[in-house]
């Protein structure tokens, strides 16, 4: 299952990775993704996700799917 990303749709990913002294590499390993994935979901440079990978990433952190999304046009 696939979500489409639409304009100003933005990921929390970076600044969790931040706050967790994480990088690409070991974030890649943890959830089984590869590597550039992980750095163009935390760059928000994708269009579409596919949903079990956002899980896995809310997993990891410990944090519900709510927390990693927000849209930037509201700033």
């Amino acid at each position: 299952m696939e979500i489409l990303v639409s304009h100003g749709i933005k990921s929390r990913l970076e600044e969790w990775m931040e706050a967790e002294g994480l990088n690409y590499s070991t974030l890649a390993a943890a959830i089984g993704i590869d590597k550039n994935a992980v750095s163009r979901l935390a760059k928000n440079q994708f269009e579409r996700v596919d949903c079990t990978t956002w899980k896995a990433v809310c997993r990891y952190f410990g944090k519900p799917l709510n927390d990693l999304f927000y849209d930037s046009e509201d700033s």
